[in-house]
This record gives C-alpha cells, sequence and structure tokens, in this order.
C-alpha cells in the first residue's frame, strides 16, 4: 500500500477527493509568495520524507514544489494540505487579499482553485487535502497516529497564532525533521509578530539548527526529542 492510499484511509476513510473532483469546472491561478523557496526542496532532498504537512495552503504553491520533488525523487510519500481554505485575518482586512478569496455565493472558494492548480501539474498522487483548521486537523492526526517528516506553516500571521501553530504542532514533527516556517524575517520590516513568535518559540525549545533567508526559517529537530 502506497503512503497516500494509507493517509486517505486514515483520513478520508478511503476515499479520494482528488478523484472525485470536477476538474473541468474550475480554472487555474498558480499565483503565490515565496512557494519556490529553496528551504521547501532542500527540506525532502534532506529528509525523503513519507508524510509533509503544510499548515496554511492557500492556492498551493508551496505544496506543489514540495510534491513535485516527491515526484521527482520517485518518494514514496505525500504532503497533507491543510486550510480551511477561507482566509486568515489578514486576507479579511486587507482589501486586495480579500478579493482573492475568489467569493463564490457570498463564499470564499479558494478550495476549488487549490485543487483545479493540483490536478493542472500533475501532482494529483502527491498530495491529500484536509479542510480543517489547524486545531481540529492536529487532533485529526494524532488521533489517526500519522507523525510528520517535514513540517511548513504558513497560516495566520499575527503572533498568538504563530506562536500556538508553533507549540501544537512541533510535537507531531519526528525526531530529526524538519520545520519551515514561512514569513520570517530577521530584520522584522516585514510580518513582525510572525518572527517574534518563532523566536520566542525556539529560544525555549531545543533544536539541532535554525537557518533564515528570504523570508523563511528553517529548523532541524533533534534527533531522540518526543517534543
Amino acid at each position: 500500500m502506497s503512503v497516500r492510499q494509507w493517509v486517505l484511509d486514515k483520513l478520508w476513510h478511503g476515499n479520494d477527493p482528488v478523484a472525485a473532483f470536477p476538474r473541468h469546472i474550475y480554472g487555474v491561478d498558480h499565483q503565490g509568495w515565496n512557494s519556490d523557496h529553496g528551504y521547501l526542496a532542500e527540506a525532502i532532498d534532506v529528509v525523503r520524507p513519507r508524510i509533509v504537512v503544510e499548515v496554511g495552503v492557500w492556492k498551493g504553491g508551496s505544496v506543489a514544489t514540495m510534491a513535485a520533488r516527491l515526484k521527482a525523487l520517485a518518494l514514496d510519500g505525500v504532503v497533507i494540505a491543510i486550510d480551511t481554505w477561507l482566509g486568515a485575518s489578514d486576507h479579511w482586512l486587507n482589501p486586495g487579499f480579500h478579493a482573492e478569496l475568489r467569493f463564490r455565493d457570498g463564499y470564499p472558494s479558494l478550495y476549488h482553485c487549490f485543487m483545479a492548480n493540483m490536478i493542472d501539474k500533475g501532482l494529483e498522487d502527491y498530495i491529500v487535502p484536509l479542510p480543517l483548521d489547524s486545531v481540529n486537523a492536529l487532533v485529526v492526526l494524532k488521533e489517526r497516529g500519522i507523525e510528520v517528516d517535514v513540517l511548513h506553516i504558513d497560516a495566520g500571521h499575527d503572533y498568538q497564532s504563530v506562536k500556538n501553530d508553533l507549540k501544537a504542532w512541533w510535537p507531531l514533527l519526528r525526531p530529526g525533521g524538519v520545520l519551515i516556517g514561512d514569513d520570517y524575517h530577521r530584520d522584522r520590516l516585514h510580518w513582525p509578530e510572525v518572527a517574534a513568535a518563532i523566536d520566542d518559540f525556539f529560544a525555549e525549545t531545543p533544536h539541532e539548527s535554525f537557518r533564515a533567508d528570504w523570508g523563511k526559517c528553517y529548523v532541524r529537530k533533534l534527533a531522540g526529542t518526543l517534543s
């Protein structure tokens, strides 16, 4: 059994939401921010993961980068894409971001854009969507016994949201696994609360290494660490 089928059995009761998706109805839009950052492919190369999790997906740019790397290396792995696809606070406060939520009948339709994008790139066999918020998704993965090899966090941008995601998801990351945090800028000129939350969390959390470049950070979890 492939890793993807195992995940589908655990999360979707054996059903495949990608296979059932009406791919010809929805248009594609591969817009994203920093979605091809080198840390994303590097983590796949170094860890050679079975389970990759992204928390905060948007239209799927970075999911596509990691899934494409799994495919290029012929790895038996999958990216679990976690998002409500309803936007975060900044998407509702910023008029430009708000329009990108693609409202249909008064409700965001980003999920359909994400799915269409993955199919357009031929990555159906390397992704599994999980349309839940971060807290409930974590409960489901923990209950189903799914541990994470590579974790990309790109959800809320306020201090408390970022800190909460780090505290919640870090224990589910396997020893030796890699966490990538998006929108991390040491100078704090952009998204200062993101950098503050990440710095505060790792100031009190043991880890093997910490690097940052071009708006992302790359953190390796200590081998043998359970939390």
